[in-house]
C-alpha cells in the first residue's frame, strides 16, 4: 500500500518482480491474485488517456518517436500546452539548450541532438509534461555517469515533488528520501 504524495523504492534480485509491479500499475497486466487500485479503480480499468494523467513512467531507455523537440515531450498528446512542455523541460534544466536549436522546440528532432543524460531528462520531461499524479521510475540511472546521474537525480527532487513516486533503484531512493520495500519472489 502506498499513500499519496509517498516515495517508494522497490528493491530486490533479478527476477523478484520489480518490473511486474510496474506492469500492474500501469495496467498491462491483470493480477492473479488481490487487486492493483489506482486511486480506488483497477488499474487494467482505466482508459490510455486516464491513466496518462493519472501516472507516468520513466524507462532506463528513452524511445523517440517521429517528430519534434516538442513532440517527444508531448507524444503529440493535445491535452498537453506548450507552457506545459516548457515547464517540464525547465524542470529538467532543458530549456536553455532547447532553445539554442533553431526553430526551439519546433525543430525536427534527431538521436544526434542529446546525450543519453539529456535523453533521460527528456523522458523525465515527458513524464511530467501531462502533470500526474503517480511517477514510476524504473532503473534510469543505471547507465549513466556520475555527474550526468546527479542532474538527473536533481531533476527527479524537481519533479516527484508533491507527487506519489515509486521508484526501482536504489540510488534514485536516496535521491528521493522515502522508504524501501523489498521484493521477493514468492515462497522466500
Amino acid at each position: 500500500s502506498i499513500k499519496e504524495g509517498e516515495h517508494v523504492t522497490l528493491t530486490g534480485r533479478t527476477g523478484a518482480g520489480k518490473s511486474t509491479i510496474f506492469k500492474l500499475l500501469l495496467g498491462l497486466y491483470d493480477p492473479q491474485e488481490g487487486q492493483v487500485l489506482i486511486q480506488g479503480q483497477p488499474a487494467s480499468a482505466l482508459s490510455d488517456s486516464q491513466r496518462r494523467k493519472i501516472i507516468s513512467c520513466v524507462e532506463q531507455n528513452f524511445s523517440l518517436v517521429p517528430g519534434t523537440i516538442r513532440d517527444q515531450i508531448t507524444l503529440f498528446d493535445p491535452a498537453i500546452s506548450n507552457e506545459q512542455a516548457q515547464y517540464a523541460a525547465q524542470l529538467t534544466g532543458l530549456d536553455e539548450v532547447i532553445g539554442h536549436f533553431p526553430d526551439g522546440y519546433d525543430t525536427p528532432c534527431r538521436p544526434d541532438f542529446f546525450s543519453q543524460g539529456q535523453w533521460q531528462l527528456i523522458s523525465i520531461a515527458r513524464a511530467v509534461a501531462a502533470n500526474p499524479r503517480i511517477l514510476l521510475l524504473d532503473e534510469i540511472t543505471a547507465n549513466l555517469d556520475a555527474e550526468t546521474e546527479a542532474r538527473v537525480r536533481e531533476a527527479l527532487r524537481q519533479a516527484s515533488r508533491g507527487r506519489t513516486a515509486l521508484s526501482v533503484s536504489h540510488r534514485i531512493y536516496e535521491s528521493l528520501s522515502g522508504r524501501t520495500v523489498e521484493i521477493r519472489p514468492q515462497g522466500q
